[in-house]
């Protein structure tokens, strides 16, 4: 019990180690690329109605790997930034002719694996820049 407990919580921190590095990719990055699927790991959100892209990604090859190597993981961890639609920010102007301020909004998923391929763990963030 005590070697799964250990491997799950290996599983855990290099799951939080991928979601902050890639809250540090949206918030350092100056210009960020488009999220249309043209760079790895970078995409629209699904519609609401539909599967959440992370049941079916191939994490090997649709998401970004993270930046720093762990050691004891069985595999480094990789994540998967989503573009949410905007939103406006609540306090703006109510008037017409001033347009609300809008923030991005990510969704951002991080998989990580413990010393052993069986101890998997998904964390979610949401970022806005």
């Amino acid at each position: 019990m005590a070697a799964n407990s250990r491997d799950k919580r290996m599983a855990f921190q290099a799951a939080e180690a991928a979601l902050r590095d890639a809250e540090n990719y949206l918030g350092s990055t100056q210009s960020l690329p488009p999220f249309d699927g043209s760079e790895t790991g970078l995409v629209q959100a699904t519609v609401p109605e539909a599967d959440p892209r992370w049941l079916s990604l191939d994490w090997s090859s649709e998401s970004r790997p993270y930046s720093g190597t762990l050691t004891g993981v069985s595999e480094q961890p990789r994540y998967l930034i989503e573009e949410l639609p905007p939103m406006p920010m609540p306090g703006g102007s109510l008037q017409s002719n001033i347009p609300l301020t809008e923030k991005g909004w990510y969704r951002v998923t991080a998989l990580g694996k413990g010393s052993t391929t069986t101890a998997s763990v998904v964390l979610q963030s949401v970022y806005k820049r």
